[in-house]
């Protein structure tokens, strides 16, 4: 039953997240707009609507997602062969020392007794790398985040800064203009005109 839901699910999210990927974004176009060109782009291609908007947002900071090498490589090797695909897919990380893969005999057998207490220092080894895998991955996110709110706040001062130099003095009570006669100083010397 899961199977018969992933399945479909899966192709969709796999579909949306390449084109997300494949299409850039245009000078001055915001998340929102680049969003809803993908989902355009979405339906003209597949001929329906993209439903797994919040599965996708789940999945897509997700190894596989970040890396399509992985399941393009496993799709590639299966073309040819009667093996059925994992649905989950092959996430290319390494496997850790000492836990080697089982044949598929052996993950089907009730009776396999491979687990992470088989050998707990390489599993330890194993999820002490992952979370620092993790931690770099968050880290370079927020950086990315930090570095775009931080061009935002740059770019919303630098357009009040142009508004502020756009107001008509002449008309205004002394006191009024002597304050933005003030802010007009201040902006000019903020940005000094390009050498001759």
């Amino acid at each position: 039953m899961l199977t018969g839901k992933w399945t479909p699910m899966n192709t969709s999210v796999l579909k949306f997240n390449q084109l997300v990927q494949e299409t850039a974004v245009h000078s001055g176009e915001n998340d929102d707009d680049h969003m809803s060109r993908v989902h355009t782009l979405y339906d003209a291609t597949v001929g329906g609507e993209f439903k797994h908007r919040s599965a996708w947002l789940f999945l897509k900071g997700k190894h596989k997602w970040t890396n399509p090498d992985s399941t393009l490589q496993r799709r590639n090797r299966l073309l040819g062969t009667d093996e059925e695909p994992e649905h989950f897919g092959d996430d290319d990380l390494p496997r850790p020392p000492g836990l080697q893969r089982l044949a598929k005999s052996q993950r089907t057998s009730s009776n396999s007794t491979a687990s992470s207490g088989s050998n707990p220092a390489a599993y330890q080894e194993f999820m002490a790398e992952q979370y620092e895998l993790d931690r770099k991955a968050k880290m370079t996110v927020l950086e990315r985040e930090s570095e775009d709110r931080r061009r935002l706040i740059q770019s919303q001062r630098i357009a009040e800064d142009m508004r502020v130099l756009q107001i008509d003095t002449r008309g205004m009570d002394a006191a009024d203009a002597a304050i933005i006669n003030a802010q007009k100083a201040r902006i000019r010397a903020a940005y000094p005109p390009p050498p001759n």
